[in-house]
């Protein structure tokens, strides 16, 4: 039995910016007890927090890790440890970007035989259905067996840029819809319409060979709002669970706000970079910041702070997707590669530009980083509270230091960041995973590779 005694911790009481100070005894990696004062037996080995904020390990319920697959843009072992190091205790791994994509059993088990004992971080997995698995007869079969083995949803584009895992059309769309429905499985969408995109592309090339101003043109809110209109109302006739990923633009925002309201079961998320800039930071930055769905207006970045604080939007999420400098660095910006490196930011960011400059509460961050998702996949009460019986993920945070980011030492293979020199405020001293410490900021990650995997509850 290991018995550890955490003292002098100050943690959220649930209620707004409220804190209290406790000690957290910790027995064989769950909370046992959390209380004002507890004295330790002789075998318990005692640490002194000195008042440091502790809060549930981060949540990050969308990376691209890419074991096996893509590997020369990010691996499962180098893409958890940057994790980690940001406070990030579990990861959801997207389908779309392993080789094989997982939409089969069988492409599943594959893909678990060679990540386990590569993570620093416990994990969980999406299943997916694309274009190409739902042209094969046994695509039904295929989801309820994901489903039976733990897969947290499905997820599915309305315009997808891989070869390997293409979109499904309106009506492929659908089905898939109803036969979750039929499971209550969760449904996450990427939500671009490929019937508005894909001519606009055509149409931009031509005018904006090489332009930036090109793409974010090409890629209109329109594309989202209509595909999200789609999906809100199949979630609705299919009685489908249903996730909008990295949402980018306000007017989705009220659209999912007044779907929730009508009792439709429908969730959203999104991403530092859609909070922290704008299509001009795009112009200016190049490809450092090309995403899919693209970077919209300052507006909209306000809106998405507003559904963060109208608990309208349930959680942040990365969207986690680096790659070799010269990958986002061709002679077109039609033809760089799409995506940021920043499992490792999330939570920092959210912190510092969340909590400490007011704009949510602690109470809101936590459920946002933590709880909100634990939830709304199937992983709680094991992760996402600090509470008697759950896993004994948490991270120590010093709110008096600052914390500069440096994309040159990330941990990840992609080594670039939109925030890079950005300095936030708060700063993760220590993190635990079970009850062991797998980072600090004093000797950075850990060499033990802890991470389980975690099937839905």
């Amino acid at each position: 039995m290991e018995k550890s005694l955490f003292k002098n911790c100050i943690i959220s009481t649930g209620h707004n910016n409220n804190t209290k100070t406790v000690d957290i005894l910790v027995i064989d990696g769950k909370f046992k007890k959390i209380e004002p004062k507890i004295i330790p037996d002789s075998y318990t080995h005692v640490s002194d927090l000195k008042n440091q904020l502790i809060i549930p390990g981060g949540i990050d319920s969308h990376v691209h890790f890419n074991t096996p697959g893509f590997e020369n843009r990010e691996t499962f072992k180098q893409g958890s440890a940057f994790a980690a190091s940001g406070g990030i205790t579990t990861i959801i791994d997207m389908p779309c970007t392993s080789l094989p994509p997982i939409t089969s059993l069988e492409n599943m088990e594959n893909k678990l035989s060679i990540i386990t004992g590569k993570s620093y971080t416990d994990f969980a997995l999406w299943g997916g259905v694309s274009g190409n698995s739902y042209h094969n007869s046994n695509w039904k079969n295929d989801m309820a067996q994901l489903w039976d083995n733990g897969v947290v949803g499905f997820k599915t584009y309305s315009l997808s840029g891989m070869d390997t895992f293409s979109h499904l059309l309106p009506n492929e769309l659908e089905q898939v819809m109803k036969e979750a429905g039929k499971m209550e499985a969760l449904i996450g969408h990427h939500a671009e319409s490929a019937e508005i995109i894909l001519p606009l592309t055509q149409k931009y090339k031509t005018t904006h060979s090489n332009d930036i101003e090109g793409y974010a043109l090409s890629r209109p809110v329109l594309a989202e709002t209509t595909a999200v209109k789609r999906m809100i109302n199949f979630s609705k006739i299919h009685n489908t669970p249903t996730h909008i990923v990295h949402i980018s633009s306000g007017k989705t925002v009220k659209m999912i706000q007044e779907a929730q309201r009508k009792n439709i079961d429908i969730s959203g998320e999104t991403c530092p970079h859609y909070l922290a800039f704008n299509v001009n930071f795009l112009l200016n930055m190049g490809s450092i910041l090309k995403t899919a769905p693209v970077i919209k207006s300052e507006n909209d970045s306000e809106e998405l702070w507003l559904g963060f604080q109208k608990n309208i939007l349930s959680f942040i999420t990365s969207d986690h997707a680096p790659c070799p400098p010269e990958q986002k660095q061709t002679e077109s910006f039609w033809t760089d590669y799409g995506g940021i490196s920043g499992t490792g930011t999330i939570l920092p960011f959210l912190f510092s530009e969340g909590y400490m400059k007011g704009r949510i509460t602690l109470e809101q961050f936590i459920n946002l980083i933590s709880t909100n998702p634990s939830k709304r996949f199937g992983l709680y009460p094991n992760k996402g509270i600090l509470s008697a019986g759950s896993d004994a993920d948490f991270i120590c945070i010093d709110r008096n230091s600052d914390f500069i980011v440096n994309a040159d030492k990330f941990l990840s293979k992609g080594k670039f960041s939109p925030f890079h020199n950005y300095t936030f405020k708060g700063k993760i001293i220590s993190v635990f995973l079970r009850g062991k410490q797998i980072f600090s900021s004093k000797n950075g990650i850990f060499t033990d590779m802890l991470g389980q995997f975690l099937k839905r509850n």
